[in-house]
């Protein structure tokens, strides 16, 4: 169970990027977190598709990202900056203009610097795992 104190520090950053941060431009919309998950959504838009109209990897790459950053600051009590040193992204599936995507991240594992974190970003409307990502959070 998370405290307020961790639960606090956690909203401060989600409004933070909402406001100044290209979160906001992505369009991210922070669903649920806590206990080291957060649930993110996305809607396909054409400023994150590519040129064929599907939803961009570099857009998922940071929907991983982020989401999977979520995560982990609801386990770390000590409200550490962290920074990503490892994403690797997986793409399964296509999702179209229109489309919403779903990403859930869950800890793996953390320690006392490091943090594990894998993140499935499916379509909403089908569940179609569109791609699976992982990354390692550096927390200090």
């Amino acid at each position: 169970m998370q405290s307020e104190e961790v639960r606090r520090r956690v909203e401060e950053r989600i409004a933070r990027g909402r406001a100044d941060g290209f979160h906001g431009v992505f369009g991210f919309r922070t669903v649920s977190y806590g206990d080291g998950k957060a649930r993110i959504e996305m809607d396909v838009t054409p400023a994150v598709e590519n040129l064929s109209g599907f939803l961009h990897g570099g857009a998922v790459a940071s929907l991983v990202d982020y989401a999977g950053t979520i995560a982990t600051l609801t386990i770390d009590r000590e409200g550490r900056h962290g920074v990503t040193t490892d994403l690797h992204v997986t793409y399964l599936a296509p999702s179209p203009d229109g489309a919403t995507v779903v990403a859930d991240a869950t800890v793996l594992k953390a320690g006392k610097t490091l943090a594990f974190v894998t993140v499935d970003v499916r379509r909403a409307a089908d569940g179609v795992l569109v791609a699976q990502g992982q990354m390692t959070k550096f927390q200090g």
